[in-house]
């Protein structure tokens, strides 16, 4: 059964007001045989637990026990002079071939979302990018305020947290969030010039993902009720399962949850996608 997508995101996607804001989540939906083993794009919790390898620990949970994910990456930085050792990790271990890009029924449905021509994440990687060529569409992709001059007519991916390319952009450590948590940045300014008349439709979040909770701050605090929408949401996010617990925490922000459901998150991510596009 195809999860229900709200009429009023559906007028607002016709309209060319819906910015998809892609997670990590989105990155576990490419999956490549590499050294006849099988891969995943990265999720969060492998970001860290790789980070903790590289501190010298065998057991991150015993790091956990003790700090935050953040403050786990913030030692990292510490102890090894800078986040080159994880981002040359992670960087490796994210090569799918184009053809494990196109399999990804994620992706497939964002790159579909035609009314879209902005779309931000917070990954590093460039499978949305490569999923929107493969689609045959014309891509730029902005990182830092210097990319702005890149051509507009064009779909923008704007890496919010940086990527591979623009090292010294990515947001990683306890520190960069911390910097970034001010807004003052100029991937702030443009995501609030951006949202100005549109919503944010977050996929492949969780309420845990550090990524979101300035975001969340951003929308929340920063933004009134969305001008000529009925139901006034600046944002909505697909969730799997959502409990009552989330419901309400997601609610309290202003953020409408859509819920699916079913043992294949991205699928059922997609179809929420796919019915929203659907006229």
């Amino acid at each position: 059964m195809t999860p229900a997508c709200p009429q009023e995101l559906r007028r607002l996607y016709r309209e060319g007001r819906v910015i998809p804001f892609v997670g990590a989540g989105a990155s576990m939906a490419v999956e490549w045989v590499q050294d006849g083993a099988t891969h995943r794009g990265q999720s969060w919790r492998g970001l860290v637990d790789k980070a903790a390898e590289l501190i010298g620990t065998d057991d991150p949970e015993l790091l956990r026990m003790r700090g935050s994910d953040l403050q786990i990456l913030e030692y990292l930085r510490i102890k090894r002079g800078g986040m080159q050792p994880l981002i040359n990790w992670l960087h490796a271990s994210m090569q799918p071939r184009d053809e494990d890009v196109q399999r990804s029924v994620l992706h497939t449905a964002l790159a579909r979302l035609e009314t879209c021509r902005l779309i931000y994440t917070t990954n590093y990687d460039d499978f949305i990018e490569r999923a929107l060529r493969l689609y045959g569409r014309a891509v730029v992709s902005i990182a830092a305020e210097h990319d702005l001059s890149q051509h507009l007519a064009d779909t923008q991916v704007v890496k919010f947290h940086g990527d591979f390319d623009r090292p010294a952009a990515m947001v990683l450590s306890e520190s960069d969030y911390e910097r970034r948590m001010r807004l003052e940045s100029a991937m702030d300014l443009k995501l609030r010039s951006d949202i100005l008349g549109r919503v944010l439709l977050f996929v492949g979040y969780s309420f845990r993902d550090a990524n979101v909770a300035y975001l969340f701050r951003l929308v929340h605090e920063r933004f009134g009720d969305l001008p000529q929408s009925f139901a006034g949401k600046r944002a909505y996010i697909i969730y799997p399962n959502p409990s009552d617990f989330e419901m309400q925490l997601f609610n309290e922000r202003r953020i409408e949850v859509i819920p699916t459901s079913g043992p294949d998150l991205a699928q059922a991510a997609a179809s929420v996608l796919d019915a929203m596009a659907l006229l």
